[in-house]
């Protein structure tokens, strides 16, 4: 396209020295007990030194260790499935936290990943639709998954950070929802097959940036002057309603009173029938339980406006799939659509989407309540579980030089 700068023949080059250097650097855990529940904590307390966190990496390693004859596999992301809760803290105040990490992270590859962002990650354990590869003889593993796949936080914040950090994982209480068994039929006889997860090594890996000496004393001068430091980004929070009500067709979820800052910009709702911890069933995957409508009350305000009237049972929810693919676009604020997940794939792979993020801003109270009606065309199975991602914004105000890092919500 011609513009101005096609005649702008006597411009001179500039070339980008604002980066000295950069080196990785390795931090590793306090205590090395990775066993089911224990708490890995790696931190990193250097006050005078930039690190790109958002670049960060966690190397994990280990075996699987198989009894019976059955055939063991991983699951799709099943690095992240090995810890129950996982947390990023700056100066002991805990930015992020996120519940059931394997899920959520599923749950966001699916909406914001591509087919070409599945091949680079296969090394973190995520293959999409294919399970992480996993040595048939001896069993052994290695992950490298990258902080943002598994923190938000690193997507919506890419500048480099100083002080004291904290990266905090608790190991799941098992590994089942990391693997998946196929049991061997012989005649009438049926194996039995047990595995778990042994964990050798847990590593975090970060780049060191060092800026020129007009950056550096730049920074150097404005954090000992306190400058406020605003980090905002979009925190992906989950909720969990452990069963939904065996053989109705309807349930009201009151999810949570929340401030308006918090106030949703997207809810995302998918359900699992007996999933949970079986080493059998496979967590990657979302059920759709006949779900024929699924709208959103903020304060008596719905979303969407009207009903969707699907009916999986008929092959009925192309307009479930296009508000999945309307996703990305609208909350990465760009044109072009990605997703994963084509319409076959969907069914198996439910996500309902609801986007709320166009609301009038002098219409928000303080506070908002949320609220999902639920409604399906056959009684909801039993053992199912109903989960809901709260996409909201989230601002951290940091004073570096005073350590003190406080939420506005």
């Amino acid at each position: 396209m011609l513009s101005a700068q096609a005649f702008d023949i006597f411009r001179t080059p500039r070339m980008d020295e604002s980066i000295e250097k950069v080196e990785w650097r390795t931090y590793y855990p306090y205590v090395k007990s990775f066993r089911n529940n224990d708490t890995i904590e790696i931190t990193i307390n250097q006050s005078d030194v930039f690190e790109a966190m958002y670049d960060g990496l966690l190397l994990i390693s280990g075996k699987v260790k198989k009894n019976g004859g059955g055939t063991v596999s991983f699951v799709n992301n099943a690095g992240a499935f090995m810890f129950s809760v996982i947390s990023y803290e700056v100066n002991v105040k805990e930015i992020e936290s996120v519940r059931d990490p394997g899920l959520v992270s599923t749950v966001r590859g699916y909406m914001c990943y591509t087919e070409e962002d599945s091949k680079h990650l296969v090394v973190a354990g995520w293959n999409y639709p294919n399970a992480p590869l996993l040595d048939s003889n001896e069993g052994y593993f290695n992950f490298l998954i990258p902080l943002k796949h598994l923190f938000n936080i690193f997507n919506d914040y890419r500048v480099v950070t100083c002080g004291k950090r904290t990266i905090r994982l608790t190991r799941s209480n098992n590994d089942n929802n990391c693997l998946l068994v196929t049991e061997k039929t012989t005649g009438s006889t049926t194996t039995t097959t047990t595995a778990s997860i042994d964990i050798e090594n847990v590593e975090l890996k970060i780049k060191r940036i060092y800026p020129n000496n007009d950056i550096r004393l730049k920074l150097l001068k404005a954090i000992r002057a306190d400058t406020l430091i605003v980090i905002p980004y979009r925190q992906w929070e989950l909720h969990m309603k452990p069963s939904l009500p065996q053989g109705s067709t309807h349930d009201v979820w009151p999810i949570k009173t929340t401030s308006a800052v918090e106030s949703p910009r997207y809810i995302i709702v998918c359900f699992q029938t007996d999933k949970e911890d079986k080493l059998t069933a496979d967590p990657t995957y979302f059920d759709n339980v006949n779900i024929t409508n699924i709208r959103l009350t903020l304060n008596g305000e719905s979303f969407p406006n009207e009903s969707m009237r699907l009916n999986f049972g008929k092959n009925d929810y192309a307009e479930a799939h296009y508000r999945y693919t309307e996703f990305f676009p609208s909350y990465m604020s760009r044109m072009r659509k990605r997703f994963l997940l084509d319409l076959k794939a969907f069914k198996a792979h439910t996500l309902f989407v609801i986007d709320c993020s166009r609301r009038e801003e002098s219409m928000k109270p303080s506070t908002v309540d949320i609220r999902l009606d639920i409604e399906a065309s056959e009684g909801f199975p039993d053992t199912t579980r109903a989960y809901c991602i709260l996409v909201h914004d989230s601002i951290m105000d940091h004073l570096p030089l005073s350590e003190i890092v406080k939420n506005l919500s």
